[in-house]
């Protein structure tokens, strides 16, 4: 299927979706939300803007990458379904995190949002990562051991700035960063 077609596809497949559901008046945030999985008939693109679009053929980064000193990578914040990128992207983030364990102290780095299966507006959050081009990688270094579930979920990023947010926090910024 070519890309013009694929589009449409995808486009259409939206349009039906939401006039099947134009009575209930869903907002699109909502289907987008509740897609589990990706929409694997499409060739990857990155459909519209960080801002408004979608993703065809996003890409699962897994939530735990291989462990060599512990897990190279976590996903945080698990119950979002928040870990699907461009498979450019997800290439990208286990390249990422390979070098980090190479360059630093660092044990591996804890992942943040990327894009739902399958991107469009997010239930809760960024206005951006709809169309699985960007990632949140976090400033706050990897304990070295896998993160439980709970952990994943409650766990807070490192706050990298000053409380009047002019300037890095010299107290939290490391030569590592």
């Amino acid at each position: 299927m070519g890309r013009r077609a694929a589009r449409a596809a995808l486009l259409a497949g939206l349009v039906v979706s939401g006039a099947a559901q134009a009575q209930q008046a869903v907002p699109a945030k909502e289907l987008f939300g509740r897609a589990r999985t990706p929409a694997a008939q499409f060739a990857p693109e990155a459909i519209g803007f960080y801002s408004k679009g979608c993703l065809a053929g996003a890409e699962e980064l897994p939530v735990t990458g291989p462990e060599a000193n512990g897990p190279l990578w976590q996903v945080m914040r698990l119950s979002r379904n928040r870990n699907f990128g461009h498979p450019v992207l997800v290439a990208f983030l286990e390249r990422f995190a390979q070098r980090v364990t190479e360059v630093s102290s660092w044990r591996g780095i804890l992942v943040g949002d990327m894009s739902q299966p399958r991107g469009g507006p997010m239930l809760t959050g960024h206005a951006s990562h709809q169309v699985g081009l960007d990632a949140d990688i976090w400033l706050t270094p990897s304990p070295g051991r896998m993160l439980s579930r709970e952990e994943r979920e409650n766990i807070s990023a490192s706050m990298m700035v000053r409380k009047d947010r002019r300037d890095i926090d010299p107290a939290n910024w490391r030569p590592d960063h």
